[in-house]
């Protein structure tokens, strides 16, 4: 893989995360076009767990027993997703006193982040950790056999295929049970399961991508000219594939046709990633990709996305254009959410499930264990 790095960090994953938090924002404003939102919705959320896989196999390492992966997957996904539920719990507070919710939604809402099927955005770190448990599970199961890629990601085609069979019959028993609360609750546990099933191949094709160095061994211009025509060969796809499937969506497990949904994530999401790897290095995206899980967490219940719709507004008033509206809401909420992003790495970096390390050689602010 290439070697490109800020802060020790591959730059390119940071840039593809960059381009999947703006298609997340983009894909929760009703001024997108309805043919784009169908676009973005065939890979925005499937982008993240490809990058995922790849992260999750650059750390790997065959030394740490499976109980040392796992805390760490605890301390780096789990923390995360309980301060900012605990967080998304006092805002429900005052919105259930102003009487912006009620008593109902307020108990859901409760139940839905203690039982980690996650209120809002949070299914992502849900589905994410118990996905990369999954993979790593597997992987120390096969371990010692020969070519045990091959018993793994069979093993993953079968979970995800036995998650979309359950997905259908758990919808259902929701919808016909959604007015009975410890009966709906219960269902979201096992959607919880399920849907990280469904997921899961997209965190295996990125970690086997990685760990085999598909193509790294094609560097030089030949080699960018090789992933630039790649990409855009892919993005081809996805687009034709999203615009026949329709409109997707992972979290409620909408797929639509299973197998387009998976090329269509597939192609999509390696698309981005091989553009982003023969581009200069941009420093907004990259500066929007390292603070994604932040601008992820904030911008619809914290109410980021509002604010920069508001601005947006103004603008919308002098250039009366869906587009331009859409365009500065993101771009308003992308900077909010990296001065907020700044703000908690910086000062409190626990809520990332970092632990700061004491080294004189590191700077004014020392460093951080336990990013991603």
């Amino acid at each position: 893989m290439p070697e490109r790095r800020v802060n020790k960090r591959l730059t390119y994953i940071d840039m593809a995360k960059g381009i999947g938090i703006i298609l997340v924002l983009f894909g929760h404003l009703e001024y997108t076009y309805s043919k784009v939102l169908i676009w973005i919705s065939s890979f925005h959320m499937p982008l993240f767990f490809v990058l995922s896989g790849i992260t999750l196999a650059l750390s790997d390492r065959e030394e740490y027993t499976l109980r040392e992966k796992l805390i760490r997957k605890c301390r780096t996904i789990l923390i995360p997703y309980m301060w900012f539920s605990l967080i998304y719990f006092v805002v429900d507070i005052g919105n259930l006193i102003l009487h912006k919710i009620d008593t109902d939604t307020f108990i859901y809402n409760a139940i839905s982040s203690l039982t980690f099927y996650g209120k809002s955005v949070m299914w992502f770190l849900t589905a994410l950790f118990l996905s990369e448990l999954t993979l790593l599970s597997l992987n120390s199961l096969f371990s010692g056999k020969r070519r045990a890629f091959l018993y793994v990601m069979a093993a993953v085609v079968m979970i995800a295929a036995l998650s979309y069979g359950a997905s259908l019959w758990l919808c259902r028993l929701y919808e016909a049970n959604r007015g009975n609360l410890p009966v709906a609750s219960f269902i979201n546990i096992l959607k919880t399961v399920v849907r990280a099933g469904i997921v899961l191949p997209y965190v295996g094709v990125g970690y086997y991508m990685t760990k085999g160095d598909l193509h790294g061994s094609i560097t030089g211009h030949k080699g960018r000219l090789i992933r630039l025509v790649t990409g855009l060969a892919l993005l081809a796809i996805n687009i034709s594939i999203a615009l026949y499937n329709g409109i997707v969506d992972t979290n409620n497990m909408i797929l639509n046709n299973p197998l387009l949904y998976y090329i269509g994530g597939l192609t999509g999401s390696l698309a981005t990633i091989c553009i982003c790897e023969v581009l200069p290095d941009i420093v907004p995206l990259i500066t929007a990709g390292r603070y994604s899980l932040v601008i992820m967490a904030l911008h619809l219940d914290l109410y980021v996305l509002w604010a920069g719709l508001q601005a947006g507004k103004q603008v919308y008033r002098y250039a009366p254009y869906p587009w331009v509206l859409a365009t500065v809401t993101v771009l308003c909420t992308l900077v909010i959410g990296c001065i907020a992003g700044y703000v908690i790495d910086r000062y409190f970096p626990f809520i990332l499930g970092r632990r700061r390390i004491k080294d004189a050689g590191a700077g004014h602010g020392g460093r951080y264990e336990g990013s991603r």
